[in-house]
């Protein structure tokens, strides 16, 4: 039995949402940052209806002064107005998830516990299964947006590396973001407006403008968007513009009552111009384009070889008007996102302030795909070879991107770059440094100390002041002890004498019972292996190891190694992501009698 056209095309853009949804839904890093609360909001939503999260028992503490307002204390994602709680955040998202959360609470899972305290858990598994479900979506709609224009075989490649080669999969489906809806919202606007242009479906000015307003209630950035499309409605299609413009006001109208019932002003502080500053407009631009942990040309270097195609073949690139109106977009977003304090994104992966462009790019791959010569009826005998390589630069440079935002989205470790070492929002230099580049967190070991601590009676691991020491590898100080984080860890040191000595560590392993019962630890100074045990008992003990004076030297690096360092989460144990094996309590190098 044969099938239509049609229902092939229904049927691979199904398979491409069923794969992406699967590889995003099973990938192990989770982003929640920004969007903690926001489904506690969409809750408060359903059972209180109010946009107040006073009910809930939220600790009150101490305002602080951050981001134009006060904040609940270190909770940033949490504003004071007067003597309510709210969510600071956009409120579109939590606006828009209504229904899965809804569904969600159906089936037992909550943002907010029985006792009305907030549930991390609930947040996170509704959080990231929607982010799935949302961004598989798109992926779809990559698909019907490219075959407008292109064969199938070209449209399944644009769909798929839309979902994989950007952020797509690296940010906006790790958690609800509020680039996440956004950039669903701009898809559907995309291939409307592609629609309309290939002259497939007459434009429907209500629900296009329903869209953009909404895009803009989850980001504010997307105003941008916004004033692109209301100028192509205004120069192209001015017999819907009435219908357009007054659906896009009502709507606004909606959102100004919304901020005047609750903070007393026209629009919430989230979305004030006064959060730009432009003050590092050189440093932020080219940071947000070329830097080694936020560039969009280093995480989606694919962007280069569209801008290849879109220069090369500028005289064949179709649909010229929707090329203007999507470089414009681009342009102008990365002149705002420069703005922003701080321009880095803060604790994310990449340039997740770029993710918001990402539909107007595909809009871009689709022309310079169809302005390829064998989109445009073959290719000369004599330019055979040089198209070919061409291709392969392209599927080059896709792969890179894949594989860069696969890290983030693999790649515990590339998560807990944002804070260790140090901390980017605290040593924001860190962004521009090759030697320590997010993607390869994991891979490579952080720079070498320049001054290694002279090593003077014990190291105690739970004290801040241990850090001087610790090079890679470690977690943060806990109470009495530290915990290691990866599979190797090391610590350096300097020594003002060198003699035969006695190391020894207190230290106790990481257990689950039944599952991880022992584990295997081996120590290498400088190099060299010195001793190999295995730790069973769950009281920490402490280990002497010889070192002889041959070892030793006046700058030393001990290394940990963990073959056995295991996630507790993995284990369902805990909600820890850390890949824990021992705890240690200190160390000390004495020399021998």
């Amino acid at each position: 039995m044969s099938i239509s056209p049609s229902q092939k095309d229904y049927l691979v853009a199904l398979s491409i949402f069923a794969v992406t949804l699967l590889v995003f839904w099973f990938s192990p890093v989770h982003q929640l940052t920004d969007s903690n609360y926001s489904m506690l909001l969409s809750e408060s939503l359903i059972k209180h209806r109010s946009f107040a999260l006073d009910t809930y028992k939220i600790p009150r503490l101490s305002p602080r002064y951050h981001d134009n307002t006060y904040k609940n204390g270190e909770m940033y994602q949490l504003e004071l107005v007067g003597p309510h709680l709210y969510y600071y955040f956009p409120p579109g998202s939590s606006v828009l998830s209504l229904p899965y959360v809804a569904v969600m609470n159906a089936a037992g899972i909550y943002a907010a516990n029985s006792d009305g305290t907030y549930s991390p858990d609930g947040e996170e598994m509704i959080e990231t299964t929607l982010a799935a479900i949302l961004m598989a979506a798109l992926a779809a709609i990559f698909y019907w947006m490219a075959r407008l224009v292109l064969p199938i075989s070209w449209s399944v490649v644009v769909a798929l590396a839309g979902a994989f080669a950007t952020q797509v999969w690296s940010t906006a489906s790790r958690a609800l973001w509020s680039e996440t809806w956004g950039i669903l919202l701009l898809g559907i606007v995309a291939w409307m407006v592609l629609r309309q242009e290939t002259k497939r479906r007459q434009g429907d000015p209500i629900l296009l403008a329903t869209l953009l307003a909404w895009s803009y209630f989850v980001r504010p950035t997307n105003v941008i968007s916004i004033a692109a499309i209301t100028s192509w409605v205004f120069l192209f299609h001015r017999s819907t513009l009435v219908k357009y413009a007054v659906t896009g006001a009502l709507w606004f109208a909606v959102f100004v009552g919304y901020s005047w019932y609750n903070f007393h002003q026209v629009l919430p502080k989230y979305f004030l111009l006064n959060r730009l500053s432009f003050g590092s407009f050189p440093t932020a631009f080219a940071g947000n384009l070329i830097s080694p942990s936020r560039g969009l040309l280093i995480f989606v270097p694919v962007v280069i070889f569209i801008g290849y195609l879109l220069v090369g073949n500028r005289a064949r690139i179709p649909f010229e008007r929707l090329t203007i109106l999507s470089l414009a977009i681009i342009a102008a977003h990365l002149i705002v996102i420069a703005g922003f304090v701080p321009w880095n994104g803060g604790f994310c992966y990449g340039p997740r302030y770029t993710t918001g462009i990402i539909p107007w790019f595909m809009l871009l791959a689709i022309f310079a795909i169809k302005s390829m010569p064998e989109n445009r009826g073959g290719v000369s005998a004599k330019r055979v070879t040089p198209w070919r390589m061409q291709v392969a630069a392209g599927a080059l440079l896709l792969t890179i991107s894949v594989l860069m935002n696969a890290r983030g989205a693999l790649s515990q470790e590339t998560w807990a770059w944002n804070n260790w070492p140090v901390s980017v929002d605290k040593v924001p230099g860190k962004i521009w440094d090759w030697r320590q580049a997010q993607f390869l967190a994991g891979l490579i070991h952080p720079p070498r100390p320049q001054n290694f601590p002279m090593l003077a009676g014990k190291i105690n691991f739970a004290s801040p002041e241990a850090d001087k020491y610790l090079w890679y590898g470690w977690s943060w100080p806990e109470p009495q002890i530290r915990w290691n984080d990866g599979n190797e860890a090391a610590i350096v040191f300097t020594l003002d004498k060198i003699s035969d000595s006695i190391l020894r560590i207190k230290m106790g392993p990481f257990q689950a019972r039944g599952i991880a019962d022992e584990q295997k630890v081996a120590l290498i100074l400088n190099g060299k292996p010195i001793q190999q045990f295995i730790l069973k008992d769950d009281e920490a003990k402490i280990v002497a190891v010889s070192c002889s004076r041959e070892i030793l030297s006046r700058e030393n690096v001990l290394t940990f190694e963990f073959p056995d360092a295991v996630r507790p989460k993995s284990l369902k144990v805990s909600d820890d992501l850390r890949k824990l094996a021992v705890r240690v309590e200190w160390l000390e190098l004495e020399p021998q009698p």
